[in-house]
């Protein structure tokens, strides 16, 4: 599942290309230990978005600001890929496993 949050404020004087939204993260993973979020944008470093337990171990957050434009992400869940289940949209990948894709509209 993802949801945009709303705008974030502008920051006076600033107009270096378009502003970035606040977007979650989130997946449905009951019983999981760890959750990380990964993406192309973090260049798929598969520890540096750790994702925070919500609702006792099934749901797990995560919240990033991005800039405009279309992303590919997985989930790491006790050390396996996982593509978002509920994810509009999946797409396969090199490696015969599927990557699932968000669009952050301006």
């Amino acid at each position: 599942m993802l949801k945009a949050i709303k705008d974030p404020p502008k920051l006076a004087g600033r107009s270096a290309g378009p502003a970035a939204r606040e977007v979650a993260f989130i997946l449905n993973s009951p019983g999981a230990k760890s959750v990380f979020l990964s993406g192309d944008f973090n260049e798929w470093f598969p520890t540096g978005l750790p994702m925070i337990e919500r609702i006792e171990g099934r749901l797990w957050e995560k919240r990033l600001m991005l800039p405009p434009g279309r992303y590919e992400y997985k989930f790491i869940v006790d050390g396996i890929w996982t593509h978002n289940p509920a994810a509009g949209k999946n797409v396969p990948n090199a490696f015969g496993s599927l990557n699932s894709v968000m669009e952050v509209r301006p």
